[in-house]
């Protein structure tokens, strides 16, 4: 199947009213309704009946069971809201929903601002739903920043991730987690490590996570995006700056940046010798790079762009060691294909404008494959997420609804 062909097959799935398994989140952005919806309308272009198949899916989700809850940005009204914000071809269309769910949002956003302030005020530990992309508050501030830069949730969002940069006393910083990763950041369960001092498994009293979703790298990429739209809290730049500085030291001797870091190991400023390693957009350096290239923007310092760059294009050199499951992109080549675009464009590499075309060849093989394997059409892990990606390379970067990625937070 050429790129091509794929794309069209994932639109005629996508077309089908019944295109998304039902998942206990219908109305989701990662793997229902609203990702359908999403992904449909970038697809269609100017064609009016895949369109109107897309608001179908649109309407599905706002009727769905807890269309209407606050959450992360993946699922109920923040899901519905992104949804709606991309496919909108214009300032009044679907005007009403939005309006009416963005309140909504930036409650939810205040919200997990303030448990991410009683995390870091019990000093035990942050719960990553608190902050993270995916389900916390760097995944819901970037809508906000979209559609109410100004508004009191945002300056919320901002003013508590600032907190996440402040010194501590000890070696660990203070957007340590409390738990092991869930999920873990690689395919098959790594080994259990050898005991710490205070016995039981290592990562048992917690870890620091690395990983865009669910890692560091989601709130300073969006720290990041604010500050480059002007859009800042008290403190937000000295905050990109230290948590960018520490990103760079814990770089590995590769340049690119471990899973994860147990307490253990980030108390001995020990790295493994040889750690687990992917080229994700969940996990990986791919992720990582991408946020410090953001910080770099932002802040004008060229040397975070380079070493970004310079990290990601020696992640794709042996992709022996990719480490990546299907076409998705949460942990597939769609999700890598995305980032590299990004940063091939962002930056004016030439050398990783010289790999897109064998990531693209990947993402179609993998495409092709699940296609055949009839995988679920959605947006993060499925053939819809990956369309998308495929979609962006075949089609100028500067089209219409090409920042669908603001929900992966790398544009």
């Amino acid at each position: 199947m050429t790129p091509t062909e794929a794309l069209q097959a994932v639109t005629a799935r996508l077309s089908r009213p019944d295109a998304t398994a039902t998942t206990a989140d219908s109305a989701g952005l990662g793997t229902g309704r609203s990702g359908a919806a999403l992904a449909l309308a970038v697809l269609a272009g100017p064609d009016q009946e895949v369109r109107r198949a897309a608001h179908g899916h649109l309407a599905a989700a706002v009727r769905a069971p807890g269309a209407m809850r606050g959450g992360g940005l993946y699922s109920g009204a923040a899901a519905v809201l992104f949804a709606a914000r991309v496919m909108a071809r214009g300032p009044g269309e679907y005007r009403g929903l939005v309006d009416t769910l963005t309140p909504r949002v930036a409650e939810s956003a205040a919200g997990r601002a303030a448990a991410l302030r009683a995390d870091l005020a019990a000093g035990a530990g942050l719960r990553a739903h608190t902050f993270d992309a995916v389900s916390g508050a760097a995944g819901l501030g970037r809508l906000l920043l979209e559609l109410a830069p100004d508004g009191p949730g945002t300056a919320e969002v901002l003013s508590a991730l600032v907190e996440l940069a402040a010194p501590t006393d000890g070696p660990l910083p203070r957007w340590w987690t409390a738990a092991a990763p869930d999920p873990e950041p690689v395919p098959a369960p790594e080994p259990v490590p050898a005991p710490g001092p205070g016995g039981g498994p290592t990562r048992s009293r917690g870890h620091l996570n690395f990983g865009l979703a669910h890692g560091i790298p989601g709130p300073l990429a969006l720290l990041s995006l604010a500050g480059a739209r002007n859009v800042r809290v008290p403190g937000q730049d000295e905050a990109v700056e230290a948590l960018a500085d520490r990103l760079i030291a814990h770089q590995l001797p590769s340049g690119g940046w471990p899973l994860t870091l147990s307490i253990e190991q980030a108390e001995r400023r020990a790295v493994p010798a040889d750690p687990p390693v992917r080229a994700a957009w969940c996990y990986g350096t791919p992720g990582a790079a991408r946020a410090l290239f953001l910080a770099g923007r932002a802040l004008g310092r060229a040397d975070w762009q380079q070493a970004a760059v310079a990290a990601l294009d020696n992640a794709l050199a042996d992709s022996g060691s990719w480490n990546l499951n299907g076409p998705g992109l949460c942990h597939g080549t769609g999700g890598l294909l995305r980032i590299v675009q990004r940063m091939a464009a962002d930056s004016g590499s030439a050398a990783l404008a010289a790999r897109l075309p064998a990531l693209a060849t990947a993402t179609a093989r993998d495409l092709t494959a699940a296609l055949a394997a009839d995988a679920p059409a959605t947006l993060l892990e499925g053939t819809a997420g990956a369309a998308l990606a495929l979609h962006g390379h075949l089609n100028s970067p500067a089209g219409e609804g090409t920042d669908w990625d603001a929900c992966l937070l790398l544009s």
